[in-house]
């Protein structure tokens, strides 16, 4: 887990440029490439007695000085780790880290650990840094859990994200749709088949009024309400 001490060497090394495999500056614009990341998975210095690399076992771990993310598990694939616990203390340490990190990458993932009893408002918080920074964020719930996702990464590090995501259905737009309403709380597969008879389309159901989603069968108050939650609250503000 990411110390006080860590924080603070990382936020020294955020003022230096970000290292080149030949040893120079990245030009703007420029993919940074780690060759050695394609076969071990290398870890900054500051990431030394991280329990979540205990729990790395399917790949060996080499430490590098001078590295911007935490880890690079493909040559071009970078990782920043965060923990929810050191982030309520440090909140300040993510955004320093982040520009740190600079763009210079194929990809940027942020692994955070939620080790909060209740994480919502520093969840929040990250999840809203991550979405302006352009990183994408990935949560685990255990040290085990964070160190299974560094060796995926690194596993199919060659592969696009889609390895990654759970598979959709293919070649059948309705399924698709009525998987994506079913993903809201309270919808059923029934109630989603009900509005797409109705309203045809995702966009057409969230631009529905209150009195069209009442006038759907089967739709009582409660969910409709759910829906207009859905639909109408702000992802971020």
């Amino acid at each position: 887990m990411a110390s006080p001490q860590a924080a603070a060497t990382s936020s020294a090394s955020a003022a230096s440029a970000m290292p080149a495999a030949s040893g120079g500056e990245v030009a703007l614009g420029e993919i940074y490439h780690h060759p050695r990341a394609a076969h071990v998975i290398l870890a900054a210095t500051r990431q030394r007695g991280n329990p979540i690399l205990n729990y790395v076992k399917s790949t060996m771990v080499e430490f590098m000085d001078g590295l911007a993310p935490d880890y690079l598990v493909g040559p071009t694939i970078a990782v920043y780790f965060l923990s929810l616990k050191f982030h309520r203390t440090r909140p300040d340490y993510l955004s320093q880290r982040i520009k740190s990190l600079g763009s210079g990458y194929r990809a940027r993932i942020l692994l955070c650990v939620v080790d909060l009893e209740h994480p919502e408002e520093q969840l929040a918080a990250v999840t809203l840094q991550a979405f302006h920074a352009e990183i994408s964020l990935l949560l685990a719930w255990s040290h085990w859990e964070a160190a299974s996702y560094l060796e995926t990464f690194h596993r199919h590090q060659n592969k696009s994200s889609e390895v990654l995501q759970a598979k959709l259905s293919r070649g059948d737009d309705r399924a698709r749709l009525a998987e994506t309403i079913t993903a809201i709380k309270g919808i059923n597969k029934g109630d989603a088949a009900t509005f797409i008879d109705r309203f045809g389309s995702f966009e057409a159901l969230a631009n529905a009024s209150e009195e069209e989603l009442h006038n759907c069968p089967r739709i009582g108050a409660k969910k409709v309400r759910q829906l207009q939650h859905v639909f109408h609250t702000p992802f971020f503000s």
